[in-house]
């Protein structure tokens, strides 16, 4: 019997009235699931949801309060990921889980290198199999090369090729597409194929509707812990996904963007500046009460720009000015006296202070919050009062504000991040991927929230991988490729069609001196 007959029969994965309850919440509720052999299946919801508690649960990482895991046919309990992982499952998750000291070949086979009899690592083999399971993947990267050096999106793809080395029968994948290009995505989608081809089951956890009507076959959406319906995507639209995961229909991206009169005095004004290696004789203003989209591919030096502008990377040659008057941008410090805050783009790295609580993970940015002699008396009452503030606005959803950060879903900790950058006191905000693994309810409110931001004179540099996002918030978008400016589109031209050709390398007709006439 084959694999696909076998898997109609009999799920390779169910779990039945599985629940999970914290000391403040009650994460999951009497949920059932069944992933089959062979198939790619959605789980969708909003941040919050029970998604990650579940896959969690699948990977041995928590055990659930109630309810049973059948692996086969078989009832199973996981005490460790590592017993999840020799019963054959394996979780790729949206935070990476390298050693960045390490190269890529032995980031691929840690743990279960093969030796030779005298017990040494037999490096023949490593590197072969490695290199066999990169060339699957369509990864060009030296095998020797040290994985903190790689690009974001190149270090997501050595994460999946770690997986992919195993023989595993369930992978699941949470948002693994976050740190993708364009052309990533279609090589990761075409991987995706062949693991379906070889029976595997691949349970895919994504915000971005357009990859689950693309690589999915099934959907499973939660809300507020319970299962709200499991649906083939046959006949399903987006706006019906939608309205399962919010139980209510989904306000329109297009109606979010309106334009509102933007000041001609420009806020942030960068004249041909050069980073080494990374940007050479980049130009544009950034004026207030304006929202600017920055797109490019990996490699294209949006990620660097940034941090240039934080004082991160040092700027070689140029000027950046502040308000008309020029400043030097040597350190973090540097650009956060003169006005500009920047939200990092790798959340658990640059971002997250993960010992720390919510509220001291949103607080930590404010200067001078409480007065003159802060440095000596915390005012508790203040603090908490400017928290609640700021988790009703932005809908942070934590069970207290003394919850470690860590506790909360992966787009509840990007909100968090966002109302740091809003305590700052800063009016230039840089903000990288800023709804990156955010449901599309929280991405409505982010965006929106940016765009409220705009109209109260707040100048914000939107760097963004994803395209659609860009052309929801940006009046103008500056568009990079291979580290010099190929175009500054203005509203009207912003379109997928556009900032995609821009990106890539093509030229677009009317195109002059880096604007469209």
């Amino acid at each position: 019997m084959g694999i696909e007959q076998k898997s109609q029969q009999e799920p390779i994965l169910g779990l039945t009235g599985i629940s999970k309850q914290f000391p403040a919440v009650r994460a999951l509720d009497s949920v059932d699931f069944q992933l089959l052999a062979g198939e790619v299946h959605a789980l969708m919801g909003e941040n919050g949801a029970g998604k990650s508690t579940l896959i969690n649960i699948i990977s041995g990482l928590l055990r659930p309060t109630a309810g049973k895991i059948c692996l086969g046919g078989q009832e199973v309990t996981f005490a460790s990921a590592i017993q999840a992982q020799k019963a054959g499952i394996s979780t790729i998750t949206q935070e990476f889980n390298l050693v960045p000291q390490l190269t890529v070949a032995e980031n691929i086979f840690l743990g279960r290198e093969p030796t030779v009899r005298i017990g040494l690592l037999n490096w023949r083999e490593i590197k072969r199999h490695a290199a066999e399971v990169l060339d699957e993947l369509g990864l060009n990267v030296p095998l020797g090369q040290r994985v903190g050096y790689l690009s974001v999106g190149d270090r997501q793809l050595v994460e999946i090729a770690k997986a992919l080395s195993m023989e595993f029968r369930i992978i699941t994948m949470d948002e693994p597409t976050a740190a993708l290009n364009a052309a990533e995505v279609t090589r990761l989608f075409e991987i995706i194929e062949k693991l379906k081809q070889r029976g595997i089951a691949v349970l895919y956890v994504s915000h971005r509707l357009r990859e689950i009507f693309r690589i999915a076959d099934r959907v499973t959406v939660l809300r507020d812990g319970k299962r709200v319906d499991t649906r083939t995507l046959n006949g399903l639209s987006e706006d019906d996904v939608v309205t399962m995961m919010l139980g209510r229909a989904l306000k329109k991206e297009a109606a979010i963007y309106q334009p509102i009169p933007v000041s001609e005095k420009p806020a942030l004004t960068v004249n041909k500046i050069t980073v080494p290696g990374f940007l050479a004789n980049v130009s544009f203003d950034l004026r207030i009460g304006e929202v600017m989209g920055c797109a490019g591919l990996v490699g294209s030096g949006r990620y660097e720009l940034t941090r240039a502008l934080f004082g991160l990377l040092q700027i070689s040659d140029g000027e950046v000015q502040i308000n008309g008057r020029p400043v030097l941008l040597t350190s973090s410090s540097d650009s956060i006296r003169h006005g500009i805050y920047m939200l990092p783009e790798e959340r658990k790295i640059e971002g997250i202070f993960p010992d720390l609580t919510v509220r001291e993970n949103l607080l930590i940015s404010a200067k001078r919050l409480f007065g003159r002699w802060s440095e000596l008396l915390i005012n508790a009452d203040e603090e908490e009062k400017r928290y609640q503030k700021m988790r009703k606005s932005l809908d942070i959803r934590a069970s207290s504000s003394r919850q470690k950060i860590t506790k909360l879903s992966g787009g509840n900790q990007q909100k968090v991040m966002l109302g740091r950058a809003l305590m700052s006191n800063s009016r230039i905000l840089l903000l990288n991927e800023p709804t990156r693994g955010v449901d599309v309810g929280t991405r409505v409110e982010i965006h929106a929230a940016i765009r409220d931001l705009a109209q109260n004179g707040y100048a914000i540099f939107v760097s963004s991988s994803d395209i659609p996002e860009l052309v929801n918030v940006s009046d103008r978008c500056l568009v990079l490729s291979v580290g010099r400016t190929k175009g500054l589109l203005d509203r009207a031209q912003i379109t997928e069609d556009n900032v995609t050709a821009l990106a890539i390398g093509q030229e677009i007709t009317g195109l002059n001196n880096g604007q469209l006439s």
